[in-house]
């Protein structure tokens, strides 16, 4: 049995490939087991636990989430080209771990999220002032990938002035993805009760946030920040996708929660029995997901 935390292998060859049938050789010395796919997951920041079977559901949305992320094909399987682009990642992941933090035994440049990578990124994290969790996510490879293109060098930190107005606003400024408008659209879609007049600041929308970022294994801090944004995208154009799926319309797939998103899932719930409300809850969504499983299995 696969141990989901055992690193092993050795990534063949060192010729750029530039088809999905090609790159298996390259990207990854051999297929993942799902233990050993679930680890990736975990280690990348996706809300999977350790020991879940591949089928469950929130395995499930993670391994799609990361296929919509990096434009794989979305069908929630450990495909050839998801099994590649997860395998590349880590291997870079490591390899700039071992440019900037210089672990001793170095790591293997494997496709493995092993203890001695998880390990490697917590000593990372804590030269760079991030949250120690041992997790790779986006935030945590964005600035590995800064210092290692020279973008962000590391300099002592300034001492922080008082603040007078609050940070949230002062962050949505530096991010594009989307409007505080759009923030609160996709909260009350996902069936938040929160304020739409008032800021992202408001404790109802701060406690919502919290909420969508424990159940995604983000940083809880209850603001927005781009990690938190991109989850948020990720959840919508897997959302929209299925339900262009399952009501085969030409729906587009997009990332945002409008009235083209409430009607088809008012279009789902009235089809399958359900309250009609146009609310994709957490309990919608994941029947929206196996509804679209469904299909896609043929069965």
């Amino acid at each position: 049995m696969w141990n989901a935390r055992l690193i092993s292998g050795v990534v063949c060859g060192s010729v750029v490939i530039v088809t999905y049938a090609q790159a298996a050789n390259a990207a990854r010395s051999q297929d993942y087991s799902p233990a050993q796919f679930i680890s990736v997951l975990n280690g990348l920041g996706y809300a999977v636990q350790l020991d879940a079977p591949i089928t469950d559901p929130r395995v499930q949305q993670a391994i799609r989430d990361f296929q919509v992320q990096y434009a794989l094909p979305v069908d929630g399987t450990l495909n050839n080209p998801t099994q590649d682009k997860a395998a590349e990642i880590v291997r870079s992941l490591q390899s700039g771990l071992n440019r900037v933090v210089k672990p001793s035994p170095q790591l293997p440049g494997s496709q493995f999220y092993g203890r001695q990578t998880e390990a490697a990124v917590k000593q990372f994290q804590q030269q760079n002032r991030l949250p120690i969790t041992g997790t790779a996510t986006l935030e945590t490879r964005r600035r590995l990938n800064a210092i290692l293109n020279d973008e962000d060098p590391l300099t002592p930190p300034t001492t922080p002035s008082t603040p007078t107005t609050p940070t949230i606003p002062a962050e949505r400024s530096q991010l594009s993805i989307y409007t505080e408008p759009q923030i609160k659209a996709i909260l009350a879609g996902f069936g938040y009760d929160i304020n739409p007049q008032a800021p992202l600041s408001d404790p109802a929308t701060v406690r919502a946030i919290r909420d969508l970022q424990r159940l995604y294994g983000l940083s809880e801090t209850g603001a927005i920040n781009r990690d938190t944004e991109e989850q948020l995208s990720r959840v919508m154009r897997n959302l929209r996708n299925n339900l262009k799926l399952i009501l085969r319309s030409n729906f587009a797939i997009a990332q945002y929660y409008d009235a083209a998103t409430r009607a088809a899932v008012e279009q789902f719930q009235s089809r399958y029995g359900l309250r009609v409300n146009g609310i994709a809850s957490l309990a919608v969504r994941s029947r929206i997901d196996a509804e679209a499983r469904r299909i896609r299995s043929g069965s």
